[in-house]
């Protein structure tokens, strides 16, 4: 048996993807005998909230105590780190000099500083960038393996001798998929869901829905969830006088399923510039449910040409024009589908099948580093 410690800001049981990522790695883990302990820092991952205002302040302090409990925690085989707050892969580092002899394991969901840079957060060339990248690049160097989202991001972290492995996230269990009864008439209904961050990309979706409004067609865009840039995107919505955009909260776990089931057409977004940054935990589950999955971001790389050759929609920010065209198609009388129970089966072992490879992937990486010799 092999005693795992887990760190991130979100662990079991926080709504954020990456405690639900990790919380169903520790219990397959604990199913093949191993030991896991979590430590991470409650903040809530929807909440926006912030310590005297000030997200820095909040985020800096919840390192400094991640730290602490990391250096002052028993003994571990593997040291597994995300990245949530940022620069916890340095805090982490620092602190496992403590666990002498453990293998140093980073699971890569964002990158910083580089996120930071792409969004204009951090000026590129600062000596804020040029101290952290240099300090993460360290933290690089010395993991024994390095969990990566895909093939941009492998090559973002890519260091001479450390071993990487590409796991992209898996869709979320599904408790119960409920068919949405077929909808007589009615508006055709294109949904974003999930949460909206500085990451993705809003205002090519609200210009092109602009355009459907202008032309009179029973078309609506719903945005469901919440995020850092919920409220600008409302703000612009208003700005442009949409009728027909609407806004609703978080589904519902045990209702999402049906919620994306319910609608007509999905729609993913990231903005190009973060790409091989981070990777939208949102793409799993809607790349899977049988609707027609519209993608707006990077249009070269490793997420556009699997959509692509799954004969999705790929576009880039800015080509509203081409994304009202895209919809007034999918939109036209007699192509709107319907989903049967029979596609609830699909779906469901699709759903198993996805989650079962995806966490096999990974305990078979954490497992593989702790039988090899450090560093290789």
């Amino acid at each position: 048996m092999s005693r795992f410690l887990f760190v991130n800001q979100f662990i079991p049981p926080d709504p954020a993807p990456t405690s639900r990522l990790l919380g169903e790695v520790a219990e397959a883990l604990a199913k093949r005998g191993h030991e896991v302990v979590f430590i991470g820092h409650r903040s809530g991952y929807r909440g926006k909230k912030t310590l005297l205002g000030s997200r820095a302040l909040r985020e800096g302090l919840a390192l400094l105590r991640l730290w602490w409990k990391t250096a002052t925690a028993p003994r571990c085989d593997a040291i597994v780190f995300l990245t949530s707050p940022p620069l916890l892969p340095i805090a982490i580092w620092a602190a496992s000099f403590r666990h002498r002899g453990a293998k140093r394991i980073h699971w890569a969901m964002d990158l910083y500083p580089d996120v930071a840079v792409a969004l204009g957060e951090v000026r590129e060339g600062s000596l804020l960038h040029r101290v952290t990248a240099r300090a993460m690049e360290s933290v690089y160097h010395a993991c024994d393996l390095i969990i990566v989202l895909d093939p941009e991001m492998a090559a973002r972290v890519s260091h001479g001798g450390v071993r990487l492995e590409i796991v992209p996230p898996w869709p979320p269990p599904v408790a119960r998929i409920e068919i949405p009864p077929p909808r007589e008439g009615g508006p055709f209904l294109w949904l974003y869901s999930g949460n909206l961050g500085r990451a993705h990309e809003w205002r090519t979706l609200l210009e092109a829905q602009r355009l459907l409004e202008d032309e009179g067609l029973e078309i609506d865009l719903v945005f469901q969830g919440g995020g850092a840039e919920r409220e600008a995107a409302q703000d612009h919505a208003t700005e442009l006088g949409l009728k027909r955009c609407h806004w609703r909260d978080y589904a519902p776990e045990t209702e999402l399923v049906s919620s994306l089931l319910g609608a007509d057409a999905l729609v993913v977004t990231q903005r190009p510039e973060t790409a091989g940054c981070l990777w939208p935990s949102k793409l799993a589950l809607a790349r899977i449910v049988e609707r027609p999955l519209l993608w707006v971001g990077a249009t070269g790389g490793s997420i556009a040409l699997t959509l692509d050759g799954e004969g999705e929609t790929v576009l880039a920010p800015g080509e509203s024009a081409r994304l009202a065209e895209r919809l007034r198609i999918l939109a036209a009388p007699g192509r709107v589908s319907t989903v049967g129970q029979d596609s609830a089966t699909r779906l469901r072992q699709r759903l198993e099948q996805q989650r079962s490879q995806g966490v096999e992937k990974l305990i078979g990486a954490l497992e593989h580093s702790l039988g090899a010799p450090a560093g290789s």
